[in-house]
């Protein structure tokens, strides 16, 4: 479903987007900026720390070797990059420690991560939710979802206007994690009505919504102009490694929950449908069973995912209010009304003189 939409905006971007690309020297001499050992130190540590996040408690106990000896070294590499990103001998480097130095960039990365925690354990818990208790199938499951997928989108529309007319990214952020703590906290008491569960959501979008366009601005307010570039790249990685946390450190706290309170229910059998981290699979597959299984059965489930759920809810409660304090820490500077770098959008002046120059 992804290729065509992508394949649009691909088609958008080489037909009208015409950019500065900072292409001022020969290809050979741009290459020589490239951070080679640097990135050969990254990317390996990076995929090594992935693989362990991703399959552990999944493809093998978190006690495995084999989940935790990717993680050592993934970490250890990782040190070991920031390390050379530090060293004089550096002329390079691909995140500068720069970046962090000031604490309004240091805290507004920090938030990015929280942030993408929040938005991806939403996104991986609501629809249990609504399999699992409600006993959706998983179309069913996806359009529950919609107010908080497409309130996401509105509201980060709506922090990006707020941001442009005032300037302020500070009120914005603790409005962010004030109404995420609040969605979260109400999640704990959601019930099958639809308008409650619709509301939360959107309230819970509302916050975390703003956070996508105010976040980055607060980054870069601190920042030289000439760290455009290196400072969006590492905001993108920060809250793509946000995502993967979003759901490996949630998932482990519901699967520890679910284990806890298997007792409650009273067929072996369904319990070894829901013990060890499979049930957020046989989630997907409630609908199926919900007809077959007695009515004592079902409520036992639904206790049990109930309990889990909501000690996810809590950990989100408790991570946007961390979250606040964390707001604490930036200052309220003035962002730039102007941007004076060898990369950015091209402006009809620049076009207009490079096309007289060619004549």
């Amino acid at each position: 479903m992804n290729l065509p939409i992508c394949a649009v905006a691909l088609a958008v971007i080489l037909l009208f987007m015409r950019v500065n690309t900072g292409a001022k020297h020969l290809v050979g001499s741009k290459l020589k900026q490239v951070d080679w050992i640097g990135n050969m130190i990254f990317i390996p540590s990076m995929v090594s720390v992935f693989m362990g996040l991703i399959m552990g408690g999944i493809q093998h106990p978190w006690s495995s070797w084999r989940i935790i000896l990717p993680l050592v070294l993934g970490i250890l590499g990782w040190i070991a990059f920031h390390v050379q990103q530090s060293l004089p001998s550096t002329r390079w480097p691909s995140v500068p420690a720069r970046l962090f130095s000031n604490r309004t960039s240091a805290c507004a990365y920090v938030l990015a991560f929280l942030s993408s925690v929040l938005v991806q354990t939403a996104g991986f818990f609501l629809p249990v939710w609504f399999q699992a208790v409600l006993g959706t199938n998983v179309l069913q499951s996806g359009v529950k979802f919609l107010p908080f997928a497409i309130g996401t989108l509105f509201f980060a529309i709506v922090g990006g206007v707020l941001l442009s007319q005032f300037g302020a990214y500070r009120p914005l952020h603790v409005a962010t994690f004030a109404l995420s703590a609040i969605g979260f906290g109400l999640f704990t008491v959601i019930t099958p009505d639809a308008a409650r569960w619709a509301i939360f959501q959107l309230i819970a979008s509302a916050g975390l919504g703003i956070a996508q366009s105010t976040l980055l601005p607060a980054i870069m307010a601190a920042l030289a102009e000439s760290d455009v570039a290196a400072s969006t790249a590492v905001y993108s990685f920060i809250r793509t490694f946000g995502y993967i946390w979003g759901v490996t450190m949630p998932s482990v706290i519901f699967n520890a929950v679910v284990n806890k309170n298997l007792f409650r229910i009273s067929s072996e059998v369904l319990r070894d449908q829901l013990k060890d981290g499979a049930a957020y699979s046989f989630a997907s597959r409630v609908h199926e069973y919900r007809h077959t299984m007695s009515r004592q059965d079902w409520d036992e489930t639904i206790v049990v995912y109930t309990k889990g759920l909501n000690v996810v809810w809590w950990v989100s409660v408790g991570t946007s209010l961390f979250a606040l304090f964390v707001v604490a820490g930036e200052e309220g500077l003035e962002l730039r009304n102007e941007l004076e770098t060898e990369y950015g959008i091209e402006n009809e002046k620049e076009e207009g003189a490079s096309s007289d120059g060619r004549s």
